[in-house]
């Protein structure tokens, strides 16, 4: 039987035997209809392709189509690579089982189909994830640009009224002026953090003082707290953990700003770190409200809006979560409907760096 005729007949048995490989080999844990997603289409691809005089290739659309899925489930392009070789593997180990000789050319052939549909759908994968870099790198400018442009032209708007104003009328004008500075200072700072956590991160682990960095961070944001006479509750044990300094203290200075910005007035804002086992659990927990049902999915990807309050979130979610995961940790949101949201992150007590374990070896 040739081979374009045996995938052909057999093709349920290769996806079921296909998706039984992937879950175990690549532990791609995805909903049936996900896993398969156009492979169907590819194996009809390879069949159209054996059967072609040589030189004339179909479109390996099941392919590509298949590469742009795995890019939006998040996949990394080599496991790609990976489960869509696994597929000329169970063809020739079915044909073996049932004894049907394969040619060695049919074998060539196979493997140099095989290659260009790996080729179409990686080349689909990296146009997509390169589409979207741009596009973010876009947004994220033009956020910059909008966001400082209000600070500024509050700033200059400030100086004007100081030049003309009276001595006592100046102190609410230098209050305006400080805290238009201190917010691009955010701005600049966030920016500073974004394109540090951008690839992958060098980590400068460094045992910190869990206590004395809440406390600092809490004395920072008092400000923001008296403004809108919101309490900040700390309940902090006194506890070292390996992190760089910098990305933590970003990652929780970030969390508690949105804390203080949507929780309501004379409400209350909670910090918690507490180490569990061989891990440290920070909690901040605010006073907002709740969140919207279709909010906490998207709450960090980059420049998400809450639908009470259109000044969004900017880059500080998407910050926390690089951050955290940098140090193999992670972050989730618990929502309290009608009273508020606490958000988590879980992080190690111990960083391990992979780069010196291997080094040392």
């Amino acid at each position: 039987m040739p081979l374009a005729d045996f995938i052909s007949t057999n093709k349920e048995l290769v996806i079921e035997r296909w998706k039984a490989a992937a879950t175990h080999r690549l532990g791609l844990a995805l909903e049936t209809s996900e896993l398969v997603n156009h492979l169907p289409f590819f194996l009809d691809d390879l069949v159209e392709a054996l059967r072609s005089p040589a030189g004339q290739w179909p479109d390996m659309s099941g392919a590509r189509q298949h590469g742009r899925q795995r890019m939006r489930r998040g996949i990394d392009i080599g496991a790609l690579s990976e489960e869509m070789t696994l597929i000329g593997e169970i063809v020739l180990e079915l044909m073996s089982q049932v004894e049907i000789p394969v040619l060695t050319d049919e074998v060539g052939e196979l493997f140099h189909v095989m290659g260009r549909g790996v080729a179409a759908s990686v080349r689909a994968y990296a146009a997509l994830r390169d589409r979207e870099i741009v596009e973010q790198a876009t947004q994220h400018y033009s956020f910059i640009a909008h966001e400082i442009r209000g600070p500024l032209q509050a700033a200059r708007l400030t100086v004007a009224l100081l030049r003309n104003e009276q001595a006592h009328k100046r102190e609410k004008h230098l209050e305006r002026l400080d805290r238009a500075i201190v917010r691009v200072s955010q701005l600049v700072d966030d920016s500073i953090i974004d394109a540090r956590l951008s690839g992958n991160p060098r980590i400068n682990a460094q045992p910190v003082a869990v206590l004395e960095l809440v406390n600092t961070i809490c004395a920072e944001s008092a400000e923001q707290c008296e403004a809108k006479n919101i309490a900040v509750v700390e309940e902090v044990e006194d506890l070292q953990v390996d992190a760089d300094q910098k990305l933590l203290a970003s990652a929780i200075t970030n969390l508690m700003g949105n804390a203080i910005k949507f929780s309501s007035e004379g409400s209350r804002v909670t910090i918690r770190a507490r180490a569990l086992e061989d891990r440290v659990l920070f909690e901040v927990e605010d006073s907002c409200g709740g969140l919207p049902d279709d909010l906490p999915p998207k709450l960090f990807q980059p420049f998400v809006q809450d639908a009470a309050d259109r000044s969004g979130f900017g880059l500080g979610l998407s910050i926390v979560k690089r951050a955290v995961e940098a140090h193999h940790g992670s972050v989730r949101v618990s929502n309290r409907p009608h009273e508020g949201c606490t958000f988590v992150l879980d992080l190690p007590l111990r960083f391990a760096n992979p780069d010196e374990e291997g080094s040392s070896k």
